[in-house]
């Protein structure tokens, strides 16, 4: 008598090694696919309940949900440094870069890596870096 699987696996199902890509690499399409293969790959005596299927999905919108509020946030931050860097041009400032203290008119104000910086001469103080403000 021969016998069939009753299921088989899907060997074609892309490994992601969480080590190299961790959480911030996860995607709503790496979710739907891991769902997908879980739907294919379940047993079939015991499917997925509409309930934790639902729950999977809901729990998928309100991950996909904070990572676009986190974004937004990091771009408001930097959006709201800039305008405070930017006020201080024409203005003296001091505050210390490295070891070195440095003194002077802000001439520009930019981002860099998503934190705001002002030029003071040739150098480059970070907005945080700032310890006195002098106005003109």
């Amino acid at each position: 008598m021969e016998v069939n699987a009753a299921s088989s696996t899907n060997n074609d199902v892309p490994f992601v090694d969480a080590a190299d890509t961790g959480f911030a690499g996860l995607t709503s399409e790496s979710f739907l696919k891991l769902l997908i293969t879980q739907l294919q790959n379940q047993d079939p005596t015991e499917p997925i309940g509409n309930e934790e299927l639902l729950n999977q999905i809901s729990s998928m919108r309100t991950l996909q949900s904070n990572v676009e509020l986190s974004d937004a946030l990091k771009s408001l931050t930097s959006n709201q440094q800039l305008g405070t860097a930017a006020s201080f041009i024409g203005k003296t400032v001091s505050g210390a870069v490295g070891s070195q203290v440095v003194e002077g008119t802000v001439d520009r104000a930019f981002l860099r890596d998503g934190t705001a910086f002002v030029s003071v001469g040739d150098a480059e103080v970070p907005l945080d870096a700032i310890t006195d403000i002098i106005a003109a």
